[in-house]
Formats: structure tokens, C-alpha cells, sequence
């Protein structure tokens, strides 16, 4: 009896060295690789606050920095910015239409869309808002200047924007993904509200 409890206590022993071993990497020359990461993002409140701009109310992030200003054509130029988000920033133009030129005015603003997605692969989200807005979202997600795009009318103004951001060559749209993310969740709140 006393040699088998011997016996385990040598083999508690030789497996606790072993997982120390395995712990520490002794006697392992092989290199481990290590996933690639970033570091983490403070990301913005979830609250919002009401802008007026001409006949639209606009929802923007409560943690968002909104410029807004008026042009003599009656049209409103709005600029975005998060200070969580360093070259990020989000800008929308709200004009006033006739009934007989929104067609080509939205027409003409999806070609644009289009070809600020590059060709790549894009999630186009359509609802109809509160104040019964046709809305658009597109969310390009392998798009870095970009990523996030929105169209929207009421048969008397045309709402259009592009989230921009400047980044330098090479990044990748995994490092951005959640400021792609909060900024589209932003947008998509906008434009339920309008």
C-alpha cells in the first residue's frame, strides 16, 4: 500500500512538471504565432439628440459633434464628427426638391453611392421612417474611405451622406469594424427617426 501511494505522488509530480513545462515553453524552440489584434475603441453613448435642419428632424449620437449650416440655395450641409473616432467623419447634404426631379436626383445619388463602393460588395437596408421617408443604408464592409452611405427622400427634400474615413494604406477593415459598426447603427437610427 505504501508504494502505490508512492507511486501516485510521483506521478502528480512528473504530470505537474510536465504542464509547467507546457506553461512556461521550456524545451519548446518552436515559434507560437500569435493572432494579430488592436487595441480597444472607446465607443460613443447610445443616446441621441434632436437637430433641426429646414423641414427634417435629425437624430444624431448625443456623444457626436453636429455642425450644421445653411446654404443660400435653401439646402443644409451637415458634418459629424465622434471624438472617439480620430479621421472619421460623417457628411450629409439636405436639399429641397420638386416632386418632378426626385427621381434623377435619387437616381443620380445611388450612381454616386456606387461608385464610392468601388464595385465591392454592398448591403443595401430600405425602410420607410416614421415621418414616411423612403430610406436607403448602404453598408460596404470591405470599404475603408467609405464604409457606410445613406440616401433618403420625402418626395420634397433628398437626405444623402457618406461616413468618411481617413486611413492610412494597408489598414484593415477588421481594425475599423467597430466604428463601422456604432457609426451604421447611428445611421440606421437617423433615418427610422426622420
Amino acid at each position: 500500500m505504501k508504494a502505490l501511494g508512492h507511486i501516485s505522488c510521483l506521478i502528480i509530480s512528473i504530470t505537474a512538471a510536465i504542464a509547467a513545462d507546457s506553461c512556461s515553453g521550456a524545451g519548446n524552440d518552436s515559434a507560437v504565432p500569435k493572432p494579430e489584434g488592436w487595441p480597444r475603441i472607446e465607443l460613443p453613448g447610445r443616446n441621441h439628440s434632436i437637430h433641426t435642419a429646414g423641414p427634417a428632424t435629425l437624430m444624431f449620437n448625443s456623444d457626436a459633434d453636429v455642425s450644421m449650416q445653411q446654404k443660400a440655395d435653401a439646402s443644409w450641409w451637415i458634418t459629424v464628427t465622434y471624438p472617439q473616432f480620430s479621421n472619421a467623419t460623417l457628411y450629409l447634404t439636405l436639399s429641397p426638391v420638386s416632386r418632378r426631379e426626385t427621381s434623377a436626383i435619387m437616381d443620380n445619388r445611388r450612381e454616386r453611392m456606387e461608385l464610392n463602393s468601388g464595385g465591392a460588395t454592398t448591403v443595401i437596408t430600405e425602410l420607410t421612417s416614421a415621418g414616411n421617408w423612403h430610406c436607403e443604408l448602404a453598408e460596404t464592409r470591405t470599404s475603408l474611405t467609405t464604409p457606410v452611405q445613406l440616401l433618403a427622400t420625402d418626395s420634397a427634400s433628398v437626405l444623402s451622406g457618406a461616413f468618411y474615413l481617413d486611413l492610412p494604406a494597408g489598414s484593415s477593415p477588421d481594425s475599423i469594424a467597430p466604428i463601422v459598426r456604432t457609426v451604421r447603427d447611428d445611421m440606421l437610427y437617423l433615418l427610422k427617426n426622420l
